[in-house]
């Protein structure tokens, strides 16, 4: 398997003021007793590598996953009883290394997916990575989709990372590096180019192994790492309590509740377990905002079309006022010619 990125806007602060302290567990730490269930078991054997995972805002008990590694990005909705209930695919060139996703309801109520092609074990994809972003369809159904495209590139060279982080505040995007002995938090641009290389800031060390990451809705950043869940302050912040994770195959991916009640986690291998705890009363806290109803881009353009002024009182008042105008010349004419 591998593991990725992420990162954060609350950079801008710590880079103002010099030094940035590396993420450290302070005296009291609060030790969270979990009570693990399974929540569901994915059927589907074309899901041997579930890598990410993410609590769709829009679906009521859906889950999206996708396989690690190389080849077709697609990526599936997991019903409650464990069923592929869709498989979208992002039409184009396929996935280098897919390792983690995730999700934002913007301000204008549109459910969004993101997909990392972010794993770069040997450290060779010196062009950069990539980010998909599409908007989560409507309907579940099998289906081929349209996502932009953002390279992004590392300010000191290329790293490995499983974890791309989405802030559900304000969308900003933080990716987290992985290496044996630990990683970095990065933070991606307050607005991201397609087409173009998007430079990630550093932020702060992490001395951990990081499978997956996420942050919620309260600004808490959460990082999985081989046994235990990190829950930090803020995407720069200290570790305030620990979460040990459920023994799983290879304990892989992590995401929230739709509701925010709940933590899951997923693993890798064939017809892997979806596992979910309770988060205590001091961690949940409700989503920032829902999705509204999702535009159809034919009814957009329908109505569109439909509320255009017509032209023709237009025309009409310009022939006036050209009949106006050359009447007023034709007088003007006479006079000099008396």
């Amino acid at each position: 398997m591998r593991r990725r990125t992420l990162l954060s806007s609350a950079a801008l602060a710590f880079a103002l003021t010099g030094a940035v302290p590396a993420h450290a567990e302070p005296a009291p730490l609060t030790q969270v007793k979990p009570a693990w269930r399974q929540d569901r078991q994915i059927a589907d054997l074309k899901i041997k590598e579930s890598s990410g995972l993410y609590a769709s805002p829009l679906h009521p008990g859906v889950i999206w996953t996708h396989n690690d590694g190389p080849g077709a990005a697609t990526l599936y909705a997991i019903g409650p009883d464990g069923s592929t209930r869709a498989a979208v695919t992002i039409e184009g060139a396929p996935a280098v290394d897919a390792e983690a996703m995730g999700g934002f309801v913007d301000q204008r109520g549109n459910a969004l997916i993101y997909l990392a092609d972010t794993g770069d074990n040997n450290k060779t994809r010196t062009a950069g990575v990539t980010l998909f972003v599409f908007p989560e369809p409507k309907t579940l159904a099998d289906v081929k989709v349209t996502a932009e495209r953002y390279p992004i590139v590392y300010p000191d060279g290329p790293q490995d990372s499983e974890a791309v982080l989405v802030n559900p505040a304000n969308g900003n995007l933080y990716f987290v590096s992985k290496t044996p002995t630990g990683g970095a938090v990065y933070a991606a641009p307050a607005s991201l180019v397609p087409g173009v290389p998007n430079r990630l800031e550093k932020l702060v060390p992490v001395p951990h192994v990081i499978s997956d990451g996420l942050i919620g809705y309260d600004g808490r950043m959460y990082l999985r790492g081989l046994a235990k869940i990190r829950v930090f302050s803020n995407v720069t912040g200290q570790v305030v309590q620990t979460i040990d994770a459920p023994k799983q195959p290879q304990g892989e991916s992590m995401t929230l509740s739709a509701d925010g009640k709940s933590l899951l986690v997923g693993s890798e291998g064939e017809k892997s377990a979806i596992w979910t705890m309770a988060l205590p009363k001091e961690l949940v806290t409700g989503p920032i905002r829902k999705p509204g109803p999702q535009p159809d881009p034919n009814a957009i353009q329908q109505t569109t079309k439909a509320k255009e002024p017509s032209k023709l009182p237009q025309l009409m008042l310009g022939g006036a006022a050209g009949l106006v105008v050359l009447i007023g010349l034709g007088a003007v004419v006479r006079r000099l010619r008396r």
